[in-house]
């Protein structure tokens, strides 16, 4: 059997519970509306026969709501003989497209006798009546992946839905890290016969970090039907999980504006350098903490900006007054910055340590042993894949590395005040 053919068959299948109130004598086979929902504006309505028809002259057909008579539409008829049949259609025209108020139920009425069979008036239609709606949404989503499955890399991910459908002028695809969302894209629309789609098109192949939670989240009017800009979406989402298997280097910033600025007794802008494209995520912040108190003194929404070929993370506590003898932590959440390009990758929580007065804390209560002797900086019972920075107060990078061994030890020639930093911690050390 031929497309057409099935196509057809399918047709008569299913409008036939639509169609009521038929007489045995002259039956149609298939109607052009009431089998999908009507998310478009009505022009025509057809209706095919077995055989040659004829029309009574200057019938029409109603289409009503809720019981009561809202348009009316002329009727017409022709005929086609085929190789094997003669097939009948008749068709209410409209004076003008219809354009159907949505979420409703509507019903479409040929009075009785005014289609028969040409040649032969006694066979003819009772009252032909179909039911049809307009939908106050566009449908349900599927996703083009499996909700919950794992997914190490791809180029896109969307939705499909059972009408075709248009751009919404500005509408972003999120997409979520651990619940939290980290990156925006422009809402990719296509479509085909009965068919829409709407989702996010990465443009490459991006990898997804081995057991992270990611979501797409398509928010509600993220897309319409293709002729009908006030019936769209409601907000759709698919969860997965990265499985992406090899190392991921977080972001972590190079250099930080205290280093070589101390603190007064207020804080005010604090700049972060990075040497690689950044972007804020979509709900950004950077906190000024009491960690001894478990207070958040302040937060605030931080920008970006770039400076001589690094891109600055800028957090402005608008001259805080440092007064806690405890001193403070400037955090850093856990994505709040994401790589601007390719793969998802965002940073770890990054903590530093200032003092009321002075600037960077001296070394206490780091979360490992630290111990400077003789030009050596030692750092004990450290994690392996940490990473460590020593830095002198002029911006050199003196080291640099992912601890390989629990113990590590770094020679440094010239005696002076440095920076470390372990795994976003940062501490002031003096090597004599």
């Amino acid at each position: 059997m031929n497309k057409r053919k099935l196509i057809g068959l399918i047709l008569i299948l299913v409008i036939a519970p639509a169609l009521k109130g038929l007489a045995s004598g002259l039956v149609p086979e298939q109607c052009t509306i009431g089998d999908r929902p009507v998310c478009y504006p009505i022009v025509d309505i057809g209706f095919t026969f077995d055989g040659a028809i004829d029309i009574v002259e200057n019938s029409t057909a109603t289409v009503y709501s809720d019981g009561q008579p809202l348009e009316t539409g002329v009727l017409s008829c022709s005929n086609y003989t085929g190789r094997k049949r003669t097939q009948g259609t008749a068709v209410i025209t409209f004076e003008s497209p219809l354009i159907l108020p949505k979420g409703k139920s509507y019903r479409l009425v040929a009075p009785e006798g005014v289609i028969f069979r040409e040649g032969n008036p006694d066979i003819s239609i009772e009252e032909l009546s179909v039911e049809f709606c307009v939908p106050s949404t566009i449908g349900p989503a599927s996703p083009s992946i499996e909700n919950g499955s794992i997914v190490k890399s791809t180029d896109r991910i969307g939705f499909y839905f059972g009408v075709e459908t248009a751009p919404v002028e500005n509408r972003k695809v999120v997409l979520l890290r651990e619940g939290v969302p980290v990156r925006e894209y422009g809402c990719d629309v296509s479509w085909d016969w009965n068919l829409g789609y709407a989702g996010v098109d990465f443009g490459e192949k991006i990898n997804f970090e081995n057991g992270i939670r990611y979501s797409i989240q398509l928010p509600a009017g993220s897309t319409s039907a293709l002729h009908r800009p006030d019936i769209v979406n409601e907000e759709a989402e698919v969860n997965f999980i990265g499985g992406y298997t090899e190392p991921v280097k977080p972001i972590q910033y190079i250099w930080c504006s205290l280093y070589d600025h101390h603190l007064a007794d207020v804080l005010g802008e604090v700049k972060f350098f990075y040497d690689l494209p950044v972007a804020l995520s979509a709900n950004p912040t950077v906190q000024l903490y009491i960690e001894e108190e478990n207070l958040i003194i302040k937060e605030v929404v931080p920008t970006i900006s770039e400076e001589n070929g690094k891109w600055v993370l800028i957090a402005d506590f608008e001259n805080t007054p440092l007064v806690s003898e405890e001193g403070y932590s400037i955090i850093i959440p856990e994505g709040t910055l994401v790589s601007k390009d390719g793969d998802v990758i965002v940073n770890q929580r990054n903590v530093m340590s200032v003092g009321n007065s002075s600037g960077i804390v001296e070394i206490k209560n780091a979360e490992s042993p630290i111990t400077v002797y003789n030009g050596i900086v030692k750092i004990s019972q450290v994690v392996e894949g940490s990473d460590i920075r020593l830095i002198s107060l002029d911006g050199k990078l003196v080291y640099n590395a992912k601890a390989s061994v629990e113990d590590v030890s770094i020679y440094v020639p010239v005696a002076g005040v440095y920076l470390l930093s372990l795994n976003g911690k940062t501490y002031k050390i003096a090597v004599k």
